[in-house]
Formats: structure tokens, sequence, C-alpha cells
């Protein structure tokens, strides 16, 4: 039975740029054979869906700024390989990260897959509905860099 790709993006909608990466999961859509997932924390629960995943990808947004208005769009989305980490987090939720979950996962299912990280450089996290105009123009270069990573020989 072939094992489908997993994207997991997570983040809070309602303080701004950390909804970057629900933003990022609406632009990819139903892609053809990649379940996604939304939440706003990443929990132990999701071990199941991890380990059940032939790849995982997780997209997020990531807290500052490159202090410079002119850079490449590309610039501020970062993908990142993941290893899994055994180091205990400080507790099961709010502080779980990916390589956390994909440690979960091996622990408890006896596989982590392959995993990679994609992260949108954010400004603004205070109290808002909407996405500052940067990040928003940068939701489709991290689709693409999801997209690329979702493929049957993923380039990060």
């Amino acid at each position: 039975m072939r094992r489908p790709p997993l994207v997991i993006a997570w983040g809070n909608p309602l303080r701004g740029d950390d909804g970057a990466g629900a933003a990022v999961a609406r632009t990819l859509g139903a892609r053809r054979g990649a379940t996604v997932r939304v939440c706003h924390q990443l929990t132990p629960e999701l071990a199941a869906d991890v380990a059940a995943a032939s790849r995982v990808v997780f997209v997020d947004a990531e807290a500052g700024s490159t202090g410079r208005r002119t850079a490449a769009p590309t610039r501020r989305v970062r993908v990142r390989r993941l290893r899994v980490r055994h180091a205990r987090p400080a507790g099961f939720t709010h502080a779980l990260t990916p390589e956390h979950l994909l440690a979960l996962a091996k622990a408890l299912y006896g596989t982590a897959p392959p995993a990679f990280l994609v992260t949108v450089m954010g400004e603004r996290f205070a109290l808002r509905p909407e996405l500052s105009p940067s990040v928003r123009r940068l939701i489709p270069a991290a689709a693409r860099a999801v997209a690329r990573l979702l493929a049957p020989r993923p380039q990060p």
C-alpha cells in the first residue's frame, strides 16, 4: 500500500503572520495524493499521521525580520531537512517541535519518515486576523517550496 505524503501547517491565524502556515495550506489546496492538516499547534495526536506518511512537510511562520524590505521573497522562505530529535520536550503541549513529533512517531510506531520544515519569515504577530503585506507576498513562494517537497523526488 502506498503511503501518501503529509503536510502539517500550524499557527494561529488570529495572530497576524502566525497564520502563514494555514495560508500556505489553503494555497496548496487539495494536492493529489497528499494529506494536508492545519492546526493551531503541534500535538502528540499527530504522531500517528506522521508515522503513516511517506514524507512530512511542516509549514510554519518564523518570528523575526531580515531587516531589509528589498530582500528577495524566496530568501524569506526557508526550507530545511529535519532529523529525529531524541530530547524530551518540556511538556507535551505548547512546546512540541516537528523534531519531537518525529521522535514520538518513531517511539510509538517504529517509523519516522523523511521530513522537512518550510518557514515563512513573519513581521507582525499581534492580535489581528490578517497577514502582513510582506508575508502575503511570500505565500506563493512557500507553496511552491512545499510542492517541490511533495514531488516523487523531493528537492529542497
